[in-house]
Order: C-alpha cells, then sequence, then structure tokens
C-alpha cells in the first residue's frame, strides 16, 4: 500500500478498532466493501472478539475511509465516537483507578497491548502533564489523521473517565501537533480540546493539579481483574510462545458461556489438574480468577443488549440462581448488573 509504511504489518491491533471505523463509516452512507477493499478482511471477521488484525490492516482502511469519503475531518469523527469499552480491560481498568493519576500510569504500562504504534513519554513541565506520543513505525500520508483520530481519542477517553462527559473538552486538556491547522478545524474547534498547531511533537497538555483527581467509578476489586487481564494482553504482544494464563483465558474467550471445569481444562491443555494449578499459580493467576475475569468481560457485552433480561445473561454466564450473578457481579464492578446497565446507557460507555 502507498499511503503507509509496510512496516506497519509487524503491528498488531485487536480487530474490533477496525470493526468500529468500519461501523462509523457505515453510518456515514459509505459501504463497508469500499472500507473493507483491498484488506482481505470481512466485517464479520472483524467482530469476532479474539480476532487481532495487523497496523497494515488498520492503516489501509483509515485509508479508504478518507478517500471515499473524500473528508479528512473524519479523523476527529472517529476520536469523538470513541467508547471506553471498545478497548477492553485496558478501558474497565481506567475506569476502575482510584484517581486521574492512577489512570494514567495504568494507561502508559498497557496501552501499547492495545495499539503497539506509539511510544509514551509522559513528564511534568512547569504546572503541566505532557504525555508525548511517538510513532513507532513511519505513517506515511496518514500522520496527521492517525495523530488527530488517536489524541482526541485519548482526550475523550479520559474525559468521559473523570466525569462521563460526551465531549473531551471538559477537563482542561489541550492538544499540541506538529503541523499546520487544517481548513476543516474550524467546524470542530468547539467540541475539541484546544488544539496548539506546529509545535514540536504530538502532546496532550494537561493540568498537574488533575492528577489527584479521583475517579467516581473507582473499584479496586474491579481494577485486579482488569489489570489482571491487560498483563495477559501485554504478554501476547511480547511473546512469541503464549503463557499458560493466556491460554487459559483464550480458552475461556473460545468457549465463552460454555466454561470450561478445572479438570475439561486441564484434559484440554494435556496436563493433570494439579499440574495446571501450581503452573498458574507460578504465573500469580489461578482458574478462578481468571474465569472471573472472562465472565465480567463477557457480562458486560451481554449487559450492552438492552434486550436481554439479566436473568438471561446470568443463565448464558453459567449462573442458574440470578442473585448469585447478581453478588459476583457486585464483586468485579461494585455495581449491580441492572444499576451498570442504567449507568451505561446514560452515556457512559
Amino acid at each position: 500500500m502507498s499511503s503507509v509504511s509496510n512496516d506497519l504489518s509487524s503491528n498488531r491491533l485487536p480487530a474490533i478498532y477496525g470493526h468500529f471505523l468500519v461501523d462509523l463509516m457505515r453510518g456515514r452512507g459509505l459501504c463497508e466493501q469500499d472500507v473493507l477493499a483491498s484488506t482481505g478482511l470481512t466485517l464479520a471477521q472483524l467482530a469476532e472478539h479474539d480476532r487481532y488484525i495487523s497496523g497494515e490492516q488498520h492503516a489501509l482502511i483509515l485509508s479508504n475511509a478518507l478517500r471515499v469519503s473524500q473528508d479528512p475531518s473524519i479523523a476527529y469523527e472517529i476520536g469523538l465516537a470513541s467508547q471506553i469499552t471498545k478497548h477492553g480491560f485496558i478501558g474497565f481498568g481506567l475506569m476502575s483507578c482510584a484517581t486521574v493519576g492512577d489512570a494514567l500510569a495504568l494507561s502508559q504500562r498497557y496501552l501499547s497491548a492495545r495499539v503497539p504504534l506509539f511510544h509514551t513519554n509522559i513528564h511534568q513541565e512547569g504546572g503541566h502533564m505532557v504525555v508525548e506520543l511517538q510513532a513507532t513505525r513511519p505513517l506515511g500520508s496518514l500522520y496527521e489523521a492517525i495523530f488527530n483520530m488517536v489524541l482526541v481519542e485519548l482526550c475523550c477517553l479520559f474525559g468521559r473517565i473523570i466525569h462521563g462527559g460526551s465531549t473531551p473538552s471538559g477537563w482542561q486538556s489541550e492538544i499540541w501537533v506538529p503541523y499546520a491547522e487544517p481548513s476543516y478545524y474550524a467546524r470542530y474547534k468547539e467540541r475539541l480540546p484546544r488544539f496548539h498547531f506546529n509545535q514540536s511533537s504530538p502532546q496532550i497538555r494537561f493540568p498537574i493539579s488533575l492528577l489527584d483527581t479521583p475517579i467516581a467509578s473507582a473499584n479496586p476489586a474491579t481494577a485486579q481483574i482488569a489489570i489482571a487481564q491487560c498483563e495477559q494482553e501485554m504478554a501476547k504482544m511480547v511473546r512469541s510462545e503464549l503463557t499458560l494464563s493466556v491460554q487459559v483465558s483464550e480458552l475461556f474467550q473460545r468457549h465463552r458461556y460454555q466454561y470450561p471445569d478445572l479438570n475439561t481444562l486441564a484434559q484440554i491443555l494435556h496436563m493433570s489438574e494439579r499440574t495446571l494449578k501450581r503452573r498458574l499459580q507460578a504465573e500469580g493467576q489461578s482458574y478462578q480468577r481468571l474465569l472471573d475475569a472472562a465472565r465480567y468481560q463477557h457480562a458486560c457485552d451481554l449487559l450492552h443488549n438492552i434486550s436481554l433480561s439479566i436473568e438471561a445473561i446470568a443463565q448464558s454466564l453459567g449462573y442458574q440462581d440470578p442473585a448469585n450473578f447478581t453478588r459476583a457481579f457486585r464483586k468485579w464492578s461494585g455495581l449491580s448488573p441492572r444499576d451498570w446497565r442504567r449507568d451505561f446507557s446514560n452515556g457512559l460507555n
């Protein structure tokens, strides 16, 4: 492809990012086949929970969207429309942190597992925190679009985490970019943080005082589950051979809603129950913790479908008594399933 370096083929991103982009373009009246042209992907494949796509494929989807729409401002639209849950367990982890500072530290550690296109350099400068992004691969002609998309999306993400707002401008953030102001920026100016153009590098800046801001959705138990899952996801990106914990998590994903018990899992992995438990313990994990993490993620997925009753969701997750599901979900999230669904349907997701 001509618009971006083939070096991106070595990067992998969750397919949900491509699905989100295609779905947004469909909402603008574009044909999904045009947006997916030459990627070798279908919308059904992008919807597969455990699928990854290459950075090159994602860049080609974006390039197609820009070409077909003839509208470079869609990069802003993508960032503004982003959802916390799009980022998987990193999103849940950020929401569960105690303060903005904790969330920033978590994002710096784990965001590369989801989006390996960037390194982040976080430092203080005067009275501001500076989050500087550095591309790990040449981005070619997509440089400006990708940074517009990612910087706005990150501001939206933290804006929603801090106060559940629908725009990123309410938490005093600023965006610095090393290119000139485009003509379409004026149409979005009121919806975006203040942009500073022709700067030294892509950055997000905000007052240091915000680091101590408490997050209303903080929950230590959920944060631990999310961090455990983030550790597994990071392991996938840096190891060619999967750890046992990741293998178990992937089996739970593959057999979602029909989770194998400990004995069945040991048989699938060709080891004894005792060996399975011992090796998981050596990785700082357990069967129950990994099962809880899978059930929590799947429960959140199902709760977004408002046509499903809480009883039906409980049964799908293997709970014969809905009350047991409610107790477990409250332990994971700090909310009942009904309260979680209500809050997120009001715009927190």
